[in-house]
């Protein structure tokens, strides 16, 4: 009996192709385990359900004969079979070494680098900074809210909410957040909380890696980290390849390396 295809990994980003010329499927890796991006012509993408884990490469090609209309569909399915392979979008062995070896290097690189200078803002200080100081002045004239039983005079801020959207798209949200901080914080320790779009369901991901940005790299308090990794125990997990490729905490670091 033929062993089972294996399995599409469900963690790719899958969308039509943007590509007139190449119409079909775009697949790609959003952990940035493979770099490859693929397109799946329309055929061969009503195929993708054959890799679920269960049916095999007989499965594949009768699909196949059956869209087509053809009985020599070997070379066709194999191909496909061996691009997905190869890209490392099947949970198989090769997918297993493609990402353990990305977690390596994570886990192994002294700073945390920049995953998103260049498209999400600009990759140079100067540029930056201007870039979001003119962010910082959108709805400037505006009058800070203030916290619910302050009094007059300053009030005891314990944090703020901003969005993690690239900053061009939510320019009015981060600028209403981070006006909000007085000027004479910057000393401060500062524990930025976001919402991890590629770690483990129901886990804290840390890391007491510095983040490098155009500004410079952060000083991460290590000491508070283990704390915090302590206290949460199982729930935690230290040096997270998550934060390899996560964008809600860069953003907000940049914001805060800027004032």
């Amino acid at each position: 009996m033929a062993p089972p295809l294996p399995r599409l990994r469900p963690d790719l980003d899958i969308m039509p192709s943007p590509v007139k010329e190449q119409p079909g499927l775009l697949l790609r890796d959003p952990f940035h385990y493979s770099d490859v991006t693929l397109v799946v012509p329309p055929v061969l993408a009503r195929c993708l359900g054959c890799f679920d884990g269960a049916r095999t490469e007989l499965d594949l090609r009768a699909e196949l004969a059956r869209l087509t209309g053809q009985v020599a569909v070997t070379e066709p399915a194999r191909h496909l079979v061996k691009a997905l392979r190869d890209a490392g979008f099947l949970d198989d062995e090769v997918f297993a070494r493609l990402r353990a070896k990305k977690h390596d290097a994570f886990a192994a690189t002294p700073e945390r680098a920049p995953a998103h200078a260049g498209s999400g803002y600009p990759d140079e200080a100067g540029p930056l900074g201007q870039t979001l100081t003119r962010y910082l002045a959108n709805g400037a004239g505006k009058k800070p809210a203030r916290a619910a039983g302050a009094k007059a005079g300053r009030a005891a801020l314990m944090g703020i909410a901003a969005p993690h959207v690239s900053p061009e798209g939510g320019i009015a949200s981060y600028a209403a957040a981070y006006r909000g901080l007085p000027a004479d914080l910057g000393e401060r320790t500062f524990v930025i909380l976001g919402t991890s779009h590629y770690g483990e369901p129901d886990r804290f991901g840390l890391t007491r890696k510095p983040f490098a940005t155009p500004f410079g790299a952060t000083r991460t308090d290590v000491a508070l980290v283990d704390e915090l990794a302590g206290a949460a125990g199982d729930a935690a997990r230290v040096e997270d390849y998550c934060h390899a490729v996560e964008h809600s905490i860069e953003f907000q670091v940049v914001f805060l390396q800027h004032l």
